[in-house]
């Protein structure tokens, strides 16, 4: 379990460099790094929660295919945009099939007695789909209020996603020791 979550949190920082990197000229060969670690948290945070509510042996087995899927899933992308033939279907399968199966695995293998994290992860999961609904509306908020940017609050809704993944962590691992 130590491997997932090292991984996560370890995407987690990679996003955040990714991010800034991108936002100071944004392209496509930049965005590169700004997805590439938003699949490493994606992958091994399916792989956790499949370690945690089903199989640990599993989630842990999938951890390493999960996450290369991930990237590799960045990377057709960008081939494709250096050809002129930009395809986002697999990377779209990469982000969303996590969050949309998260919730299913919560209905179908919670037992009672298994509370430790369920609840943060179910945060997890709707900071996560606000932070979509967010950068989806981005120009009709920013038009709206003319203050700040949907994509801009997005980042804040996904900042919220992280803190509950942390609270869950300690929660887990690090308060009952």
């Amino acid at each position: 379990m130590s491997a997932i979550y090292a991984v996560l949190f370890t995407g987690i920082i990679l996003t955040g460099l990714g991010s800034a990197y991108y936002h100071t000229a944004p392209d496509n060969d930049r965005l590169v790094y700004d997805r590439i670690p938003m699949t490493i948290v994606f992958m091994s945070l399916f792989s956790a929660t499949v370690a945690e509510l089903i199989d640990q042996k599993a989630g842990v087995g999938l951890l390493v295919p999960l996450v290369l899927t991930g990237i590799i899933s960045v990377l057709y992308w960008h081939y494709g945009e250096l050809t002129g033939n930009g395809d986002l279907r697999l990377y779209f399968l990469v982000q969303y099939y996590p969050m949309l199966f998260i919730p299913l695995i919560l209905w179908l293998f919670y037992r009672p007695g298994q509370n430790q994290g369920v609840r943060e992860l179910v945060w997890v999961v709707v900071w996560y789909v606000i932070a979509k609904v967010l950068e989806h509306f981005d120009k009709e908020i920013y038009a709206a209020i003319k203050v700040i940017s949907g994509h801009s609050l997005k980042h804040l809704a996904a900042a919220m996603a992280t803190w509950w993944l942390v609270r869950m962590f300690r929660m887990k691992y690090i308060k009952s020791k």
